[in-house]
């Protein structure tokens, strides 16, 4: 994409800075672990900006680099935790979410963070994307590099799990 025609990157960081991080503290159910890999995210799209071709929205494509450098964050952290490193941390493995906001912090909203974080991870990518970063079908397939059958097909499978991990809660509050 020319130059010219390309948003600088300090407009960039203020659209989707917020949306960037809510995204990755979804994906990983830590606020500290969510910021860390958020100020991560944008260190690399500031250092790849100039290879940002326009092909899809700079939105999708900074998505596209979160979504990959959570994976694999999250990967090195299961390695070494199996590996028996200490300094894993137990807090940034559990899927507990520490909520920045107060009205988020309610008993629902803790009980459908911890299903959704349970999640298999393309799963919980798709349900996140969708319901939580308000993505569409066409969206989530440029972001996570796939069909939108397949986006359709994650999110279908991604609610029926939802509502066989939910359904006990459901039946005892009546919510």
């Amino acid at each position: 994409m020319p130059e010219k025609q390309r948003p600088e990157f300090e407009e960039v960081l203020d659209k989707y800075g917020q949306k960037l991080f809510n995204l990755m503290l979804r994906l990983t159910g830590n606020y500290h672990w969510a910021q860390d890999l958020t100020q991560d995210v944008l260190l690399i799209a500031h250092r790849e900006y100039h290879k940002f071709r326009g092909d899809s929205d700079v939105f999708t494509w900074i998505y596209r680099i979160a979504v990959n450098h959570q994976r694999r964050q999250a990967r090195k952290m299961r390695v070494r935790s199996w590996l028996g490193f200490e300094d894993v941390s137990s807090d940034v493995l559990s899927t507990d979410i520490t909520a920045a906001d107060p009205a988020e912090s309610s008993e629902r909203t803790k009980v459908v963070a911890r299903a959704v974080s349970a999640l298999p991870e393309d799963f919980k990518e798709t349900v996140v994307l969708h319901y939580f970063q308000d993505q569409s079908c066409q969206q989530i397939a440029k972001i996570m590099n796939c069909s939108e059958g397949t986006v359709k097909s994650r999110l279908w499978r991604g609610r029926k799990i939802l509502a066989q991990k939910l359904k006990g809660y459901v039946s005892e509050t009546g919510v």
